[in-house]
């Protein structure tokens, strides 16, 4: 099985050196090539370095474009290494790799590979549901992976056979696309040189998965660059380094754990009773598109079912061990009533910040001026006792 790796680079020289650095200091099971795709640009820095680099792991490629691509044609022009490889593992300059990246990398290729239902495998695993900025978790089964709707930028694996099905599939989807109930709202606001959009549009409209590690096997430092305009450590995963010799990677048809593209749970049905087909989880509020019965956070004009307590983590698991409560809301929308439970909302900000406004109420006397301000009114809304 030939596998590559491509560095997708641009003028991010100190980006690019600590990615090298991190492939470097990786642990490979076998030979793998490695491409350094390098955009035109203003200065030859990138170049320049790369031209100066010794890979001990396999053939070393640099790839200089003579006229400037910009990020969407330049990743997508990537896949067309694929014609030579069997599976490429796309980076872009400012993401880091854990030792572990490649070892993971080749099992899921050799489990996954014949299977057209996975779109890609991710060397990211999300902390963040970068929708909305909540933490996300994943509900934890004995495997190290699940699947989820969501196609990856941050660390990914595209297989010879599934990538060129996407790509058949873009060619006739490439032009933009304007608001869509069925896709989250942000994916039609992102810019012109977004690929990603399309990817995941794909992975929704076509019910494709990316597998994703629970553990992940890359992360991003958010580099100030020509999409990013000031450092953040956000989207930092935490990132495997304990050696790793074998993956417990389940086929898509004996894994339960599975997420649609807008961070919803697809298992919940069977816990409550129903038909996937007849449930909507929308448990981030962000779904405009319905079916007959919804599960939601939200107070809403339809014939409650059922409801349930917020106490555990992650908040499915509040649904599947039946934890008794009115903050989760299973509804029948073809019944319309009026319901007269309180929306708890401050619920929620608790649920999900509660251990860091902890420590901001405790710390109150180092705080500055304006996050005193900030701390005086958050201990005015839920009191100190709520900690």
């Amino acid at each position: 099985m030939k596998i590559a790796i491509c560095i997708v680079a641009y003028n991010r020289l100190t980006s690019v050196k600590r990615l090298f650095r991190s492939l470097e200091q990786a642990r490979y099971c076998q030979q793998v090539d490695l491409i350094v795709s390098i955009d035109k640009s203003d200065n030859t820095e990138v170049a320049d370095y790369a031209k100066t680099l010794k890979w001990a792991f396999g053939e070393f490629i640099i790839c200089e474009h003579a006229e400037n691509l910009g990020l969407r044609k330049h990743i997508l022009m990537c896949g067309k290494f694929l014609e030579k490889y069997d599976a490429l593992i796309v980076l872009e300059d400012d993401i880091v790799v854990s030792p572990n990246f490649f070892i993971y990398a080749t099992q899921c290729v050799e489990k996954y590979k014949e299977d057209d239902r996975i779109a890609g495998i991710s060397l990211y695993n999300f902390n963040v549901n970068y929708q909305n900025k909540l933490p996300f978790v994943p509900l934890k089964d004995s495997n190290d992976v699940y699947f989820m709707n969501c196609a990856q930028s941050w660390g990914q694996v595209w297989m010879r056979k599934q990538w060129f099905a996407f790509f058949c599939w873009y060619k006739d989807c490439s032009e933009e696309f304007a608001d869509d109930e069925e896709l989250p709202v942000c994916l039609s606001k992102w810019p012109k040189s977004s690929w990603l959009k399309y990817h995941t549009k794909y992975c929704i409209k076509e019910n494709k998965y990316f597998v994703y590690p629970y553990l992940s096997l890359s992360t991003n430092n958010s580099d100030v660059g020509t999409h990013v305009n000031q450092k953040s450590t956000l989207f930092q995963s935490v990132l495997s380094f304990c050696p790793q010799e074998l993956y417990r990677l389940p086929s898509l048809d004996d894994s339960e754990i599975k997420y649609d593209g807008f961070f919803e749970a697809k298992f919940l049905a069977k816990y409550l009773g129903l038909d996937e087909s007849d449930l909507c989880v929308d448990l981030n509020g962000e779904k405009r598109k319905q079916k007959k019965y919804v599960l939601s956070r939200k107070v809403q004009k339809y014939n409650l079912v059922k409801s349930f307590g917020l106490s555990y983590r992650p908040i499915e698991l509040n649904i599947v061990i039946e934890n008794p409560g009115d903050e989760i809301f299973l509804y029948d929308t073809e019944l319309f009533a009026v319901n007269v439970i309180k929306e708890r909302s401050l619920n929620f900000f608790k649920y999900t910040y509660g251990s860091a406004l902890s420590y901001l109420l405790k710390n109150i006397g180092q705080l500055t001026l304006l996050q005193l301000l900030v701390a005086k009114c958050v201990r005015k809304i839920i009191g100190r006792k709520c900690f």
